[in-house]
């Protein structure tokens, strides 16, 4: 079982521009100063930042980006697979995980933090119960699941 509340990346922090020019670049995205800007943000931001989180840390270096920009930079990194989108208790805010391997999410009611949550066994015991009961019509390929609770201290 593996429990992370900031969740470490596969790339070194910070990410050096010839890595981030590298990702986009594998993900067949030209790499863009406010591109490389935003991703840098996305990948130094703890937890499973906002779109606007994501803004306030890229304006630091430019200002004149906007958020609408943030916005469709991040839909374009969750389309070639360099982010993913995250549900949030918040209902309309949209959160990013930069890190896409399989893993769920914890919601803390009191605190709004995502916690990532790894387990191996739950995966197992996942994948066999669709196996065994399945649903008409639907082949599923991948899963995560997204629990609200409290953190207990």
């Amino acid at each position: 079982m593996t429990l992370s509340s900031d969740p470490s990346h596969s790339l070194p922090c910070p990410p050096d521009q010839a890595t981030l020019r590298q990702r986009l670049a594998t993900a067949g995205l030209r790499a863009t100063t406010q591109r490389i800007l935003i991703l840098e943000s996305l990948l130094q931001l703890p937890g499973h930042p906002t779109a606007e989180q994501v803004h306030r840390q890229v304006v630091l270096t430019e200002p004149t980006v906007s958020l609408g920009t943030v916005y469709k930079t991040l839909d374009s990194f969750v389309a070639v697979g360099l982010t993913k989108r995250v549900a949030s208790t918040e209902g309309a805010c949209r959160r990013y995980d930069s890190d896409c391997q399989a893993h769920h999410h914890l919601y803390c009611t009191n605190t709004k933090e995502i916690i990532d949550y790894s387990n191996p066994e739950l995966d197992a015991l996942i994948r066999d119960f669709f196996a065994t009961h399945g649903l008409d019509n639907f082949q599923p390929h991948s899963f995560s699941l997204h629990i609200a609770g409290s953190r207990i201290s």
